[in-house]
């Protein structure tokens, strides 16, 4: 009985493997593994904070053409200085002028517009700070959609402090970034 039972299991492994159903559906488009970048990138330039401005400056997408849904994040950098060979070096925002006084360079956004500003206790007067603190400024903003993570670099890790790196992983063409001024 054993012997012919080996047979006929290998006859019916054969004939399962052989067998093929009807074709599902086409999915929805996803992303190419080697596609484009994700998101969009501009700069600002020369942005100078004062007391008539309230220390802030408000803009919206549409002055830089990119359009931002309800779920999209941005992140924010500011030059922060240059190497010796004259890169540029990012730091993401929030991020400190003067820790002991508790005065940060900030942000905040809705999907029309955004608004970078120097933050503080309200015992701080501002005018205080120093013209290299205070005048211009270079901000860099990458706006990413919510779903870039259904995308082909989901399960990569990304460290949103160091600008090169998202500049990277997101594909970001430094050739393409729009550069607003506001004299």
């Amino acid at each position: 009985m054993k012997k012919l039972l080996i047979p006929f299991i290998l006859i019916i492994a054969a004939l399962f493997q052989s067998c093929t159903g009807p074709r599902g559906p086409v999915g929805p488009a996803g992303l190419d593994g080697n596609s484009g970048p994700i998101g969009q990138t501009f700069e600002i330039e020369k942005v100078n904070f004062n007391a008539g401005n309230d220390w802030q400056i408000r803009q919206t997408f549409s002055a830089a053409n990119v359009g931002l849904e309800d779920q999209d994040i941005i992140l924010v950098y500011i030059l922060w200085n240059t190497t010796d060979n004259n890169q540029p070096i990012w730091r993401l925002l929030p991020q400190a002028i003067d820790m002991p006084r508790g005065i940060t360079y900030n942000f905040d956004f809705t999907p029309l517009d955004y608004t970078v500003f120097i933050d503080a206790p309200s015992t701080v007067n501002l005018s205080t700070l120093s013209p290299n603190v205070t005048q211009n400024q270079t901000f860099r903003i990458v706006a990413l959609p919510a779903n870039w993570s259904n995308g082909r670099m989901s399960a990569e890790k990304v460290d949103y402090s160091d600008y090169n790196s998202v500049k990277k992983h997101f594909n970001l063409d430094e050739s393409k970034i729009k550069k607003i001024s506001l004299n």
